[in-house]
């Protein structure tokens, strides 16, 4: 069985929000609510090329934040861009 973690998050919201983003990195999750808790359950994703981008886009991201740079990484043609916002 592959390795998970769980992150606990205020309320189911913020869990579907974090979800889209963690899948944007090459993360799956899954939200459990059992009532009184609210979690997600997080593991890599199953392929390995989605890890990598996934790694790659949020070093980008990192470095681009760190260097001032008003750019954004996007997925795209099976790897990703960096752009300006909004384009």
């Amino acid at each position: 069985m592959p390795e998970t973690i769980e992150i606990d998050v205020p309320r189911s919201e913020v869990g579907d929000e974090l979800t889209a983003a963690l899948a944007a990195r090459g993360l799956r999750a899954e939200r459990i609510d059992d009532g009184e808790r609210c979690a997600l359950r997080v593991w890599y994703a199953d392929d390995e090329r989605a890890r990598l981008i996934g790694d790659v886009t949020h070093t980008v991201e990192l470095w681009l934040a760190e260097q001032g740079l008003p750019l954004v990484v996007q997925r795209a043609h099976g790897g990703a861009v960096v752009r300006p916002p909004g384009d």
